[in-house]
């Protein structure tokens, strides 16, 4: 009896063999589920810890409008399930800021100086695809600050050590000129309605920005002489 249930234990077992085996495909697909959720974790992360260092006399906050205005171009990517949402600074000076994950920076300053509906739809187009190439991302990893963000993420929240997560938070803003703005540029307008209009307008509001900003802060403009050349050269489908 019992020689006949393990040979049929055996047989059971031989079968399942095949199932039980390594599935390339669904590998692939389960450790791009734990990347996107390690991606949306981070940005959560880094969103919270930027948001507890705010002086207080510096508005922050949720901006609905642009919110959806962001969520209807990403439906045009790769990524439009991902949870996009755009927070407003009140400060003049112009500035961008994607997470990981889904959240955009803007402040007052950047929104201003977008003279058209066009300039507008660039800026959160290129932050878009910024996130869906998974540029902070990438960012985070070639600045050697990912083990130490996932060993934060390990953490309790309230175990979390706060000098360790502001310089985390400081060493990514520092190295955020770093990513790929040309590459964002291009194939952000191609998320827009009308990607030749765009294209115009984003050209015409970057030479506004060499003019009043590269000369002072080279370092911190995504190079963008090389983007305006770039966005000249493209050619759209007609």
């Amino acid at each position: 009896m019992y020689k006949s249930l393990t040979l049929s234990l055996l047989m059971i077992c031989c079968c399942l063999q095949p199932v039980l085996a390594t599935n390339p495909v669904l590998t692939y697909f389960s450790q791009l589920l734990d990347e996107t959720r390690a991606e949306i974790a981070i940005g959560e992360l880094l969103r919270e810890q930027l948001l507890s260092e705010f002086p207080e006399n510096i508005k922050i906050a949720s901006d609905t409008e642009l919110t959806q205005r962001m969520r209807k171009l990403a439906e045009n990517s790769s990524r439009a399930k991902l949870n996009y949402n755009v927070l407003l600074i009140n400060s003049d000076i112009p500035d961008e800021i994607p997470l990981p994950g889904g959240t955009l920076i803007l402040t007052v300053g950047l929104l201003e100086a977008a003279t058209s509906e066009e300039q507008k739809d660039f800026i959160l187009a290129r932050n878009i695809m910024h996130i869906v190439l998974k540029h902070p991302m990438k960012l985070i990893k070639s600045e050697g600050l990912y083990p130490t963000i996932l060993n934060q993420l390990k953490s309790r929240p309230d175990n979390r050590n706060s000098q360790i997560l502001r310089k985390l938070l400081s060493d990514y803003l520092r190295n955020i000129s770093k990513l790929n703005h040309k590459k964002a540029d291009l194939q952000g307008i191609l998320l827009t309605s009308s990607p030749e209009k765009t294209r115009i307008a984003a050209i015409d509001m970057l030479r506004s920005f060499t003019i009043r900003i590269w000369p002072i802060l080279p370092w911190d403009t995504g190079d963008l002489p090389a983007r305006i050349a770039e966005l000249e050269k493209l050619k759209l489908p007609e």
